[in-house]
């Protein structure tokens, strides 16, 4: 599979033509291409968020822009893995199907792309709303593709999917802290979080 192959499915995927996931899924020569997409999309998403980020006038910004850029590609993109083995595991235990590793990989990494919207979040009006629209159409697309991939009872897969993006939101908000912005996208705002909630705790100590 080649580099134009792999755009011209993005494109179909771009208007919605969701048959490319069963294209890919069975394609073995497009395993490392949806590994491409995946991290691809990923750094999109932390790249918008870095740029929301010194938009909004914070500082750190290249301290900020390797940990959420290329820190946070690379956990983002294992923890995606991570949540792609908590489908494979949940879809075997509830139903005895034993989906083939590959093909998930394939129709997951392609479903990635709704990510690349979070560069989007550079515009600071509707930052915020953009990265929840990434993060919510990776969802809805991933669902697709474990629907796809995997052959289960629509209720079995929207449960697994659900499941492995909890999984995938919950330990990327657990590693992202006030002095680590690893968080991707609208999960870099953890960050934020942390350090307000720290120094309104800190004050509440000192009866301040």
């Amino acid at each position: 599979m080649s580099l134009t192959a792999t755009l011209a499915r993005l494109r179909r995927l771009v208007a919605l033509d969701l048959a490319v996931l069963d294209d890919v899924r069975h394609d073995s020569s497009a395993t490392v291409w949806a590994l491409v997409v995946a991290t691809a999309s990923m750094a999109m998403l932390g790249g918008g968020g870095w740029l929301w980020w010194v938009f909004s006038g914070f500082g750190n910004a290249d301290s900020v822009l390797f940990k959420t850029v290329l820190l946070g590609t690379l956990a983002g993109v294992l923890l995606w893995l991570v949540w792609l083995l908590v489908v494979y595991a949940l879809v075997q235990r509830l139903t005895g199907v034993i989906t083939p590793v590959e093909q998930l990989v394939r129709a997951a990494g392609f479903a990635t792309f709704p990510l690349m919207l979070g560069i989007f979040m550079a515009v600071p009006a509707i930052s915020f709303g953009v990265g929840l629209v990434a993060l919510g159409g990776w969802l809805l697309v991933t669902q697709e593709a474990v629907e796809r991939a995997t052959g289960a009872p629509v209720g079995v897969a929207i449960l697994a999917n659900l499941a492995g993006f909890a999984a995938w939101v919950l330990l990327m908000a657990l590693l992202t802290t006030a002095s680590n912005q690893l968080g991707p996208g609208p999960l870099l705002a953890e960050s934020l979080w942390e350090s307000i909630s720290g120094y309104e705790g800190g004050r509440a100590l000192l009866g301040n």
